[in-house]
């Protein structure tokens, strides 16, 4: 069982997902576990809501100026 203080929060946008051990931190030089310097950010993969508009702005170009 996990006590709280074991316990860590960070947000989305500071996660980075170390591509060479498949651990999570919040530093985007290298990974906390193994020292890689292969990370990626988490938010640009799983922020739904900013895909979600990128992928509506790159699908219907016009949809800013209909809402305008």
């Amino acid at each position: 069982m996990m006590t709280r203080d074991a316990l860590q929060h960070f947000p989305l946008t500071g996660a980075y997902l170390c591509q060479d051990c498949n651990s999570v931190g919040n530093s985007a030089m290298h990974c906390p576990a193994c020292a890689s310097t292969v990370v990626l950010g988490l938010a640009s993969v799983l922020n739904r809501e900013e895909a979600a508009s990128a992928r509506a702005k790159t699908q219907w170009p016009w949809i800013d100026a209909i809402a305008a």
